[in-house]
């Protein structure tokens, strides 16, 4: 009876606790300092998920194919350049900018349609792409991409548009570039090497783009790098091609940022 009482009091306690073994101060529910052995595993199914760690020995969820280089949603870590890190790892507060200035994270917001986080960030000062790019690097995330309507749609409606919280008025730069592949002519590119989704029903077919009309049009030749129109500038918010060594356009610094991250 004693063993049984003693049971009913610690349960709780442990069900709502993390737990570490070999470690007094446990991260996850459940913190392993040290290997992991199961001795009996039940065999899957071909469509499974694969377990994965991170640099940091975080468990997750991986699909069959990412095992390919890219994964079943395009996204392309050898694209990209680097391994994304979890939400939770990012730097706080995230101090200094590449290229100057200092950051302020406003807040995050998760999308149920794909599990992503967004979190959108205050710069002191304009940035220019390159810098942009080096800054969702060094927070574990990337510049935003949005290759379909409804990723956008969300985007606009919970991240950038006033009401949300965040109000981010000001031109935003995403992480959609110009990129030189050798003998062919350059192109843009989502930085996660994800493609548009199509329109198949209009003549000729369509990307589910949201650039504003004309754009982009590489103009003088030295165009490539994206950002979403300041309010002042386009009240659509629509996408437009810049020079990327660009810290300000039509009044408005590029100083606000979304970070993407994959969880």
């Amino acid at each position: 009876m004693k063993k049984s009482i003693l049971l009913f009091i610690i349960l709780p306690y442990f069900l709502s606790a993390q737990v570490g073994i070999s470690t007094a101060d446990p991260t996850k529910t459940l913190d392993i300092n040290g290997e992991l052995r199961t001795r009996t595993l039940p065999q899957g199914a071909a469509t499974d998920d694969i377990l994965s760690t991170d640099t940091n020995g975080n468990v997750r969820k991986i699909s069959r194919s990412d095992l390919g280089g890219g994964t079943s949603s395009g996204f392309n870590n050898s694209i990209l350049g680097y391994d994304p890190k979890p939400l939770a790892t990012r730097p706080q507060p995230p101090g200094s900018v590449p290229g100057g200035g200092t950051a302020t994270e406003i807040g995050c917001k998760k999308w149920t349609g794909n599990n992503h986080i967004y979190c959108a960030y205050q710069l002191s000062q304009g940035v220019n792409w390159f810098n942009a790019y080096s800054f969702g690097k060094q927070m574990g995330g990337y510049l935003v991409t949005m290759p379909n309507d409804a990723e956008r749609i969300w985007v606009a409606t919970n991240i950038v548009a006033s009401g949300t919280g965040y109000n981010l008025a000001n031109n935003i730069w995403i992480g959609f570039n110009k990129i030189q592949r050798p003998g062919n002519p350059d192109r843009l590119q989502w930085i996660t090497g994800e493609e548009f989704r199509m329109n198949w029903s209009t003549n000729p077919a369509t990307t589910e783009n949201w650039f504003a009309t004309g754009e982009p049009n590489n103009s003088g030749g030295t165009e490539g790098s994206t950002h979403i129109y300041n309010t002042a500038g386009n009240t659509e918010r629509r996408w437009n091609d810049l020079n990327g060594t660009t810290t300000t356009f039509t009044g408005s610094a590029m100083n606000q940022l979304i970070i993407e991250f994959n969880e």
